[in-house]
């Protein structure tokens, strides 16, 4: 889990060096590596655009309170 803008850095920093490596090797541990590193920045990204979105507009209150 990353809780933090230097451990997002620090991931997508990761990530372009795996894609950087498979594209050199073009190797299947390379490739399956990338992917990985991906989605863990792709997931990121989903969360903070959930965030926001949910910031933006938020939930209905139904519990009755005014």
């Amino acid at each position: 889990m990353i809780n933090s803008w230097t451990e997002f850095f620090n991931a997508v920093e990761q990530m372009r060096e795996c894609q950087k490596e498979h594209a050199r090797t073009n190797g299947l541990s390379a490739g399956y590596a990338a992917r990985k590193c991906e989605k863990v920045v792709d997931d990121v990204i989903k969360q903070k655009r959930d965030q926001w979105a949910r910031e933006k507009q938020p939930e209905l209150n139904m519990g009755g309170k005014k």
